[in-house]
């Protein structure tokens, strides 16, 4: 009996998507500052005026939908609670590299970096390199 040879699926992504954004919030008293309402006024005069300003980043957004349609198709155990947990539950392949089932799939700009550090060095690990002589 001949065995089937499995096919993994194969996804793309332009690497200049794995990458994070910056996402610049403001945060007022008032919803509109140059207009506030009755009640921002009086918390304004009470409490003085507060503004601030936060900067963070997210996933580029291509990346983003590349990750819900492999966590919708069942490849990977998308975590919310935190950074770099999501887990491959199938093998697949991105952009030619294959993840196996347990590895981590990691946030777009961790991603970007661990696919260019496997490609310019040959598909070596860090403890491999580590190892090396110089």
């Amino acid at each position: 009996m001949k065995r089937k040879k499995n096919t993994v699926k194969t996804f793309e992504i332009d690497p200049n998507f794995l990458t994070d954004i910056n996402v610049v919030t403001n945060y007022h008293r008032a919803k509109d500052p140059s207009n506030p309402t009755h009640d921002e006024l009086i918390q304004i005069i009470k409490n003085g005026p507060f503004s601030m300003t936060a900067i963070g980043h997210t996933d580029h957004p291509e990346f983003t939908r590349l990750r819900e349609q492999l966590g919708e198709e069942g490849y990977i155990k998308i975590e919310r609670a935190w950074w770099n947990g999501d887990r491959v539950l199938k093998p697949f392949k991105l952009n030619n590299f294959k993840f196996k089932k347990g590895d981590k799939f990691m946030c777009a700009s961790a991603l970007g970096s661990y696919l260019k550090f496997i490609r310019e060095y040959k598909n070596r690990t860090i403890a491999q390199l580590v190892r090396a002589p110089c």
